[in-house]
C-alpha cells in the first residue's frame, strides 16, 4: 500500500498539533504546580522566621541559615527566569518551565525540612 506524499504530510501535521496540544496542557499544569509550590514557599518561610522570633533567639542555625540564604538567592534568580519566559523564543519555554519547577520543588521540599526542624528544636 503506498501512501502519497500529500497524505503523509497531512498526518504528520495533525501530529505535531497533537504535540502542540499535549504540550500546552503539560506546560499549564506546570505552572499551576509552580504557583502552588509558590504559595507554600512564602508561608513556610514566614514561619520559620516567626518560629525563631518566637523562640527568642536572635539567629537561626546554620542548617535553616542556609535554608534561608538559598531560598532568597532562588527568589531573585526565579524572577529573572520568569521575566525570561516572555523575551526567549517558544522553543525554549517548554524547558524553561521545566527547570524552574523542578528547582521550585527542591526549594520547596527544603524549606518543609527547616520549617519542620524549626519546630522541633524550638519546642
Amino acid at each position: 500500500m503506498l501512501i502519497n506524499y500529500e497524505t503523509a504530510k497531512l498526518n504528520l501535521a495533525s501530529c505535531l498539533k497533537e504535540f502542540k496540544n499535549m504540550a500546552h496542557i503539560y506546560l499549564m499544569t506546570l505552572i499551576i504546580i509552580f504557583m502552588i509550590e509558590s504559595f507554600f514557599e512564602v508561608k513556610w518561610f514566614a514561619q520559620i522566621r516567626d518560629i525563631f522570633q518566637r523562640s527568642g533567639r536572635i539567629t537561626p542555625t546554620k542548617r535553616v541559615q542556609r535554608v534561608i540564604k538559598i531560598e532568597t538567592q532562588w527568589s531573585w534568580f526565579s524572577w529573572i527566569l520568569l521575566i525570561l519566559l516572555f523575551v526567549l523564543p517558544e522553543v525554549y519555554t517548554f524547558l524553561l518551565i521545566c527547570i524552574i519547577t523542578l528547582i521550585e520543588t527542591i526549594i520547596v521540599y527544603e524549606l518543609y525540612n527547616a520549617r519542620n526542624y524549626a519546630q522541633q528544636i524550638n519546642k
